[in-house]
This record gives structure tokens, C-alpha cells and sequence, in this order.
């Protein structure tokens, strides 16, 4: 007897219907396999080299990363390719490969390292010989890998890409094949162009990317200074943000309000004031620097917003929101995001 029929035609189980033979065979054909699927592939580690043309020039911290595969298990496959495929595709790298070992990690260099380190004698893997038939492809194959994880060193994947821009000839051609805007490609090669200074600080961690991709375009010469001119803007909006902040807390203004606070930013015609400094021109500081004017005194400095860098727009946007405020900008930019979709489909199946 079901336990529909002894609890009667309650609100729970009043509807409580047999599952059908129709629906039996549908869910024993999609349903995941729970009998005679094969366990994940392991193979010892001593058996795999590490790739030579790895993107990263660093393996980083291996210890932790080792401890966390021994007491936690290893959760992804690390890819790789049998060590004649891998030759077939980089012919003459014979002697770059470690010895007596039969597959080659194109991702998860340093898992492998780390499990080595670590004592583990075996690694999940995933062999798969067709993930580059020309060093091109194998680098584009690792460098898209670690992409997808955006934990890549900002020097290693512009030396990665730049080296790919040679193969597929365009900026555009080459975010075309990584699925992202040529904008995006423009701003990580930006890095390259960098002072070896700025590269080390890069490095280091004492700069950030976001900052010295604004800076690499430059010349040489005016780097340092254009990244303290980016420094005391970023800290000049900052200021501004937290003054109109405390203003508006001392003084009791509703949300919204369009009276301007005294002794902020004049608002953009429009616009709420408590929103929106004014923003000047391109290279205006530096075109009054020259012409030996400066800010009215009192009032705040007209800060440039970088309108033409998305990412960096971004940033400095984010960077003074609370988490509430963070949590609820993610779900307004996905609404508008599902309704743009839907536009976009409607007008698409509305055209002739």
C-alpha cells in the first residue's frame, strides 16, 4: 500500500499520482548512470612530465596546495596529452620533457607538482591528444584553461597572448577565439609595454593590474607619473565619497533627495548630486597644469572617470560599495541583462 493511500486524501498526498510506464522508460534512458559508469582515469604521477611551454613561469605555493590535495582530495582532472601527440604537435622538444614519462599536463601544471610534493603517488587526469596539433594550439589550450579559472599571472597571460596574437594576426581575431572583446585582449597586453620598475611591482603585488593597465600605453618616461595622477584620483573620489557620505548622515537627508549638499561636487545637470560629480575632459588636469590654472579653492577636484575602460570604470565603482550594496548592483545587472535578452529575441522573431 503507497503511503498516499494510508494517509488518505490529506493536503500533502491528496494528488499523489503513480508514475507512469511512459515516464519509467523516459527516466531510465536520461537519468545519469549510477551502474557501470567508470571511475574517474588515475595514473601516477611519475608517469606525467610537466609541460615546458607551461603559460605560468610560476608554479606558486605549492606546500598549501599539496596539503589541501592531501586531506581534501583532488576535486578536478588535471588535462593532458600522451607524450607522442605532444611531440607530433612540438617536434624537437624531445630533450624538454622529463624522462621515462609517458603524457605531458598541458592544465594542472601545478597540481602535479603539488601532488608530487606532497607524496600523493596518483593524479586524476583527463587524456586528451587532440588539444593542440601545433605549439599554438597547446599554448591556446592551456592559456584558455587558466582563463577560465582567472587565476593566471597578468604578465604570463599577456606574454600568452601576445604570443597568439602572432598566430591569428588581429586583436579582434584573437578575442574572436577566446570568446572575449577586443577591449579586453587590448587592456592585458597593455602589460607588456610596462618599465621593468612597474613590471616588478606588478609582480610583487604592490601594484595592481587594473591600475597598470591604464599605465602600459604610455610612454616609458610618463608612466610613473600617470599612475600617481590614476593613485591621487582614485583616493581624491574615494575622499569625495566618504565626505558626501558623512554629510548626508549629519545632516539627515532622505535617499534621493535632490538638495545639494553643501560643499560637494556641483551634480551633472539631470542627475542627483549625491550620484554624480562633474567629470572633465579627457587630459583636462594635465591642460590646466600647463596653463598654470588649478581647481577653485574649496571646491572638489574634477576627476576624469575612465568611461572608456569598462573593467576599470567597474573597479573604482565597486570598490565603495558595501557588500549589501555589491549583492544588490549582481542582481540589477542580471535583471537587466535576462531583459535585454528577451528584447533581443523579441525583435529578432518580430523582423521580417
Amino acid at each position: 500500500m503507497s503511503k498516499a493511500s494510508k494517509l488518505g486524501t490529506g493536503t500533502s498526498f491528496g494528488q499523489t499520482q503513480t508514475i507512469s510506464a511512459r515516464r519509467s522508460a523516459i527516466n531510465a534512458v536520461t537519468a545519469a548512470p549510477t551502474e557501470g559508469a567508470p571511475p574517474p582515469l588515475k595514473l601516477p604521477v611519475e608517469v606525467i612530465s610537466l609541460n615546458p611551454d607551461n603559460p605560468r613561469t610560476q608554479l606558486g605555493e605549492l606546500t598549501e596546495l599539496g596539503a589541501s590535495l592531501r586531506d581534501h582530495g583532488q576535486k578536478t582532472a588535471i588535462s593532458i596529452m600522451s607524450r607522442f601527440a605532444y611531440l607530433e604537435g612540438n617536434p624537437g622538444r624531445e630533450e624538454d620533457l622529463e624522462p621515462h614519462t609517458k603524457y605531458v599536463a598541458i592544465d594542472g601544471n601545478s597540481r602535479l607538482a603539488a601532488s608530487r610534493e606532497a607524496g600523493l603517488t596518483e593524479i586524476k587526469v583527463m587524456l586528451d591528444d587532440e588539444l593542440g596539433a601545433d605549439p599554438d594550439g597547446i599554448l591556446e589550450s592551456a592559456l584558455v584553461a587558466n582563463i577560465h579559472r582567472q587565476d593566471l599571472d597578468p604578465l604570463d597571460e599577456a606574454k600568452a597572448l601576445s604570443q597568439l596574437l602572432k598566430v591569428h594576426g588581429t586583436q579582434d581575431a584573437l578575442a574572436a577565439r577566446l570568446h572575449r572583446s577586443q577591449g579586453w585582449v587590448s587592456q592585458r597586453l597593455a602589460l607588456l609595454g610596462l618599465t621593468p620598475d612597474l613590471k616588478q611591482k606588478l609582480q610583487s603585488g604592490e601594484e595592481s593590474a587594473a591600475l597598470l593597465r591604464r599605465v602600459g600605453k604610455k610612454k616609458p618616461e610618463e608612466q610613473e607619473q600617470h599612475l600617481k595622477r590614476l593613485k591621487e584620483q582614485g583616493a581624491q573620489q574615494a575622499a569625495d565619497v566618504k565626505q558626501l557620505a558623512k554629510q548626508r548622515s549629519s545632516s539627515g537627508q532622505a535617499r534621493g533627495e535632490n538638495k545639494k549638499p553643501e560643499g560637494t561636487a556641483r551634480a551633472t545637470p539631470g542627475a542627483s548630486p549625491e550620484h554624480y560629480a562633474v567629470i572633465s575632459s579627457p587630459d583636462a588636469d594635465e591642460t590646466a597644469q600647463r596653463d598654470g590654472h588649478s581647481p577653485t579653492a574649496g571646491s572638489p577636484r574634477q576627476d576624469q572617470l575612465p568611461s572608456h575602460d569598462p573593467e576599470a570604470l567597474s573597479e573604482l565603482i565597486i570598490a565603495e560599495l558595501d557588500v549589501a550594496a555589491r549583492r544588490k548592483l549582481t542582481e540589477l545587472l542580471v535583471d537587466y541583462k535576462i531583459k535585454e535578452s528577451l528584447r533581443m529575441r523579441t525583435s529578432t522573431e518580430q523582423a521580417p
